[in-house]
């Protein structure tokens, strides 16, 4: 559509030109208001159609480091930071990390296939693996692709601790060797990138006493909350992970796609989400899409702390729930397994949602809208004393992240209509189209109403110009005396 302005008929003398002047003000103004609004409503099918069709690969920050051949030339991490590097299959990196006799370490790594890549699950994964000075192993954890053909970052960490509990000959000070494995024989070619983080956590006043768990993991878990979903995108990696907190969020992916997002836990707190499909466009069933969609909870230092569990029932719509033990510090002495020694820890939390190609492309095409229901329950308590400041080393939450989590709770409203979320915003989605329809034609009809008007009022009474009854008038308020443009108040 085009915008116009009302221009002065041929020959219009300077008397004639300043009387129109005044009229025409406000048929000017109201014209230049609704183009723009026809402006903003031609980008709304130009924007969905700039989304991008691909699936978005992980996103690796981090300074550049490249991992040696050999524990003799190992390049050394800094606590706090962030590095990069690339392995390919059947390489095997060396890391060094300097370590005191009291504080506690993770060393995080993340290898990220690109989405689509051939991977099986007996033959792609890593294994990272921690030692001390004289080559004994402090921990080792190796991490494979679960499902064939759904290539995601695997992400794990491996941890010294120094309470009674822990190893003893990890205990002391000095340099420790970080080594991160690729199996070899892999279905994918491709180096992966490599994304690695050391945290260290300040130890606790008075010494760790390696101590039971506080509270039980047994509980039922929270149920997740019910409503309509509000637009929450997923961050590419861990880096740049978006805050999310008790609430129905919902989220575009690409089918590869792997989304992060982060969720504040203090003391006494647990995590219980579920990441649903819509039901298979074709049949509206759902034992097609069970595998259709993972879910994994990681800790603040990237440790795994749940898989996700298919929980849906036939005529339901796919879900993936994941449910963890309450934090806790003593969790980490824990004779049970990595799930609840992992929630031992304060901080960033998060969630990490797959959508699985092998089993979405044959019933859901294009992008997939995936809800995400989440509650953040328990009471919050005091933690330990820290020897050190815990908040800077990344464990715990900032007066700012309490106050940023409390604004992302959302309020958990019900669809007035008591329809599914997906099938709301379709409905908002016609809606604006056919706003954008409706407007334009009003648009027009504005146009030739105003025009008419126009020369109308130019062969009003007397042969001179005039207002007829359907031009736009300036006239005086009769309360207030102040003169207003627009239509006359019949219209």
């Amino acid at each position: 559509m085009t915008c116009w302005s009302t221009g002065m008929p041929t020959g219009t003398t300077r008397g004639d030109a300043m009387k129109h002047r005044s009229r025409d003000r406000a048929g000017l103004t109201a014209v230049a208001a609704l183009c723009a609004v026809a402006t903003m409503a031609v980008q709304i099918p130009v924007a969905a159609a700039d989304s991008p069709t691909g699936a978005r690969e992980y996103k690796v920050q981090g300074t550049p480091v490249h991992g040696a051949g050999s524990g003799a030339d190992a390049p050394s991490l800094r606590p706090g930071r962030t590095y990069a590097d690339r392995l390919g299959p059947g390489e095997k990196r060396f890391y060094g990390v300097d370590l005191d006799a009291k504080s506690a370490a993770y060393v995080s790594a993340v290898a990220a296939p690109r989405p689509g890549a051939g991977v099986v699950s007996y033959r792609d994964g890593v294994t990272v693996t921690l030692k001390n000075s004289a080559g004994g192993i402090c921990d080792t954890v190796p991490r494979r692709i679960d499902t064939k053909g759904v290539a995601y970052p695997l992400a794990d960490y491996v941890t010294r601790q120094t309470g009674s509990g822990s190893v003893t000959s990890c205990r002391a000070a000095g340099r420790y060797l970080v080594t991160v494995e690729r199996q070899a024989g892999s279905a994918d070619p491709d180096s992966w990138p490599l994304e690695l983080r050391l945290m260290v956590e300040p130890p606790v006043k008075g010494g760790s006493t390696g101590q039971a768990p506080e509270g039980s993991w047994h509980a039922e878990p929270p149920r997740p909350p019910s409503g309509s979903a509000r637009p929450r995108p997923g961050g590419r990696g861990f880096s740049d992970a978006p805050l999310v907190s008790t609430g129905v969020w919902q989220d575009d992916f690409e089918p590869g796609e792997t989304h992060f997002y982060r969720v504040p836990v203090d003391w006494g707190q647990q995590i219980s989400a579920i990441a649903e499909l819509p039901a298979d466009g074709a049949d509206k069933s759902t034992s097609l899409l069970q595998q259709a969609i993972a879910m994994r909870a990681y800790n603040p230092a990237r440790g795994l702390a749940k898989r996700g569990t298919a929980l849906a029932q036939e005529g339901e719509r796919p879900q993936t729930e994941v449910s963890t033990a309450p934090a806790a510090y003593g969790n980490r002495y824990a004779k049970a397994d990595y799930s609840v020694r992992a929630m031992s820890l304060t901080g960033g939390y998060y969630l990490a949602v797959t959508l699985n190609p092998p089993n979405v492309k044959p019933h859901l095409s294009g992008t997939v809208p995936v809800t995400l229901r989440l509650r953040v329950a328990g009471t919050t308590h005091d933690g330990p004393s820290y020897a050190g400041n815990a908040v800077k080393a990344g464990f715990g939450l900032t007066d700012t992240e309490k106050q940023e989590a409390r604004k992302a709770a959302s309020p958990i409203q019900p669809d007035p209509m008591g329809r599914p979320a997906g099938e709301h915003r379709a409905t908002l989605r016609t809606v604006a189209y056919t706003s954008f329809g409706t407007g334009s034609l009003l648009l027009i009809g504005l146009g030739v109403w105003i025009l008419t008007a126009r020369r109308r009022a130019a062969d009003g009474p007397g042969g001179g110009p005039g207002v007829g009854p359907g031009d736009w008038a300036e006239t005086a308020d009769p309360t207030t005396g102040q003169h207003r443009y627009g239509p006359p108040p019949a219209w």
